[in-house]
């Protein structure tokens, strides 16, 4: 019996960890391409302008995705100095990341609504669909967790606009406490009910647009 779950475990990282790679790094490129266009062009010093998964991973991020399923990359660093509207420029780059989380989710439930048209066999067809119905769900999920107001994740940067020139104590101190706040939400049924939830409430939505 144990055996066999952990073989079961295994078979889920196989397709849920591609998947992961492919979600972050289209977020933290989507972030980079933002910034850059809006004329801050940090991420792209940092070599962060990029696609390859390997320079966003982060390693709490990816240990959260193994254990929880949900999970999150290395923020993409850019500057308000840049930005010739630091406020409204900071939240276009913020929100670019979960919205091409969204597109791709799109995608993924575009290719599978047409994959019953290839040509393929029925084990091939199964396996295809296992990945898009993964890629889907892993995108609409590292989408709408980013969401949350809580650093480093991409939500924090409206709490960042709007509070930090007022209470610009309160941002450091949830900067500085986000890894802990992070851990004790996840410990909280409220906190992974809500999430999961939210997940699956995006994701049919967004699969209502497909199918």
């Amino acid at each position: 019996m144990v055996g066999n779950s952990f073989v079961n475990f295994l078979a889920s990282i196989a397709i849920i960890f591609p998947a992961f790679l492919i979600a972050l790094s289209f977020h933290e490129f989507a972030h980079a391409f933002v910034a850059n266009l809006l004329g801050d062009d940090t991420a792209k010093k940092q070599g962060r302008l990029t696609l390859n998964p390997l320079a966003h991973l982060d390693f709490w991020g990816t240990i959260f995705l193994l254990v929880f399923r949900i999970g999150w990359a290395k923020p993409v660093p850019f500057s308000l100095h840049n930005f010739k509207r630091p406020r409204l420029y900071s939240i276009l780059t913020a929100l670019a990341g979960p919205f091409s989380n969204f597109i791709l989710a799109y995608v993924f439930f575009v290719l599978l609504k047409y994959l019953p048209f290839l040509d393929l066999s029925l084990p091939v067809l199964k396996s295809f669909a296992m990945v898009f119905e993964a890629g889907a769900y892993i995108n609409v999920m590292l989408g709408v967790f980013n969401l949350l107001p809580i650093p480093p994740l991409d939500g924090s940067h409206f709490l960042i606009a709007f509070l930090y020139k007022k209470f610009p104590n309160v941002v450091i101190w949830l900067y500085r406490y986000s890894m802990i706040i992070l851990i004790l939400l996840f410990l909280l049924p409220f906190t992974r009910y809500f999430l999961i939830n939210a997940i699956q409430t995006v994701s049919l939505f967004i699969r209502s647009l497909v199918f």
